[in-house]
């Protein structure tokens, strides 16, 4: 593999939580499991250290960041907020082909529906690759990577509770309001809509809480 799609493998492996919080990474294995030299390896980790997926531990090597499961609720109304913003944001600022590749992007989901995706293939899902061309259109890069940051925290928390499906016709159904309202250039519905996909995501969440 190279480094590139090392960091990729890394990355959705901390995030679903095949690789657990607090989990050391021995460099010698994963260098052979990837055929990979020590330096780019290295070059991965800081990279993830850059996302606050790892974090370097001297003279031991880095150690997988540590949840923190009290911060779901901040993380939830953070990330309500912000998408909404993207919303009324990329409801002006949103062009023809963009509005072609979010079309192209929900035209997906009914094979990756068909074909069983999996869960765990969360770089390739159709509700990522939205929610980053919006992110796109919005041009502003300091909203990104907060958003970024936000949307990996809250996958994490997500698999380490121990969901295994986000309903898939519910995430089709919100983002087609989206797309709706983005056509119709109506920045209003275009943010309410946002906040509600992330409120279903919320309340999913909060069911699984209130079930333990």
């Amino acid at each position: 593999m190279n480094k590139d799609e090392v960091y990729e493998k890394l990355r959705q492996d901390i995030i679903t939580n095949l690789i657990l919080p607090g989990e050391m990474l021995n460099e010698k294995e994963l260098m052979k499991e990837f055929q990979i030299g020590r330096t780019p390896l290295r070059e991965v980790f800081i990279r993830l250290q850059g996302e606050e997926l790892l974090k370097s531990l001297p003279r031991l090597g880095y150690m997988v960041t540590v949840l923190d499961i009290s911060e779901v609720w901040e993380l939830i109304e953070l990330r309500r907020e912000l998408e909404g913003f993207v919303g009324s944001l990329a409801a002006k600022r949103i062009n023809k082909d963009e509005i072609a590749e979010l079309k192209e992007i929900l035209n997906s989901a009914e094979t990756e529906k068909q074909n069983q995706v999996s869960n765990h293939n969360i770089t390739g899902d159709f509700d990522t690759r939205f929610h980053l061309v919006l992110y796109e259109v919005v041009q502003n890069r300091k909203l990104k990577k907060v958003l970024l940051e936000l949307n990996t925290n809250m996958l994490r928390i997500w698999f380490h509770k121990g969901f295994n499906k986000i309903d898939h016709n519910t995430r089709k159904d919100d983002l087609t309001l989206v797309l709706n309202a983005l056509e119709a250039g109506d920045s209003a519905k275009a943010k309410k809509a946002l906040e509600n996909h992330v409120e279903m995501f919320a309340n999913q969440m909060n069911k699984k809480f209130m079930s333990e």
